[in-house]
């Protein structure tokens, strides 16, 4: 038992050198909190943050594992708030202690970024024109208006 004690773990299975991309359970994780990111507009936070700790990725992900327990325990809160599982805690925490896995994780942010200002302009431009609408309607108004007062009316004012 004493022997058992002292003995190191064995190390984790090497990276798959060749693998340099995420698989597809990685890939929809990786969107997920990228879109998660952008909609909330934390894009320059979260690069920058991301980008300073790119060198400690393995060490970000060993911290995880010590907040697992934390994390288990607000397992109900991280789902109504986040839409975030412990599962999926997990698996960022596996995902991280890949050295490729940071970039994919900033480009799912950037492109998620790059949809929500999309998103962002259409709408602007959607109530822009529904205000350059609603003015030339007020405008039309008050010449109708100011043409009966005045007693220059035309007959598109009888209406």
């Amino acid at each position: 038992m004493a022997k058992d004690m002292l003995e190191s773990p064995t190390p984790p299975e090497p990276d798959d050198p060749n693998r340099t991309k995420p698989n597809a359970e990685e890939q929809e994780l990786i969107d997920r909190f990228g879109s998660w990111i952008a909609k909330r507009g934390l894009t320059v936070p979260a690069i920058l943050f991301i980008e300073s700790g790119k060198p400690l990725n393995w060490i970000f992900s060993q911290g995880m594992l010590v907040g697992e327990p934390a994390a288990w325990a607000l397992d109900p809160m991280m789902k109504a708030a986040f839409n975030f599982t412990h599962a999926d805690y997990l698996k960022l925490q596996r995902l991280l202690e890949k050295r490729w896995s940071v970039e994919f994780l900033l480009q799912s942010i950037e492109k998620h970024d790059d949809i929500q200002r999309n998103k962002e302009d259409e709408i602007k431009k959607e109530k822009k024109a529904r205000k350059k609408e609603l003015k030339a309607q007020r405008k039309g108004k008050r010449g109708k208006f100011f043409r009966k007062l005045f007693g220059n009316e035309k007959p598109e004012d009888t209406k």
